[in-house]
């Protein structure tokens, strides 16, 4: 639906962005349900989802497939 709404050439961005936006909604969700601290959760999983994204966007760079 991001990549459907965006502006042409801004897909791959907006995918980031609300794939970002899930992940900390579900880390604050998830933290607010076991009773954790939510900006802790929050960043935990921002941090590592945008590492994630960063390493397969760079595997994909390196070899040769489109992103």
């Amino acid at each position: 639906l991001a990549a459907a709404l965006s502006p042409a050439g801004w897909a791959g961005g907006a995918l980031v962005i609300v794939s970002l936006l899930c992940l900390v909604l579900l880390g604050y969700v998830g933290a607010r349900l076991g009773g954790a601290k939510p900006a802790r959760s929050v960043l935990r999983t921002f941090f590592w989802g945008l590492l994630a994204m960063a390493v397969t966007a760079g595997a994909g760079g390196l070899f040769g497939a489109a992103i």
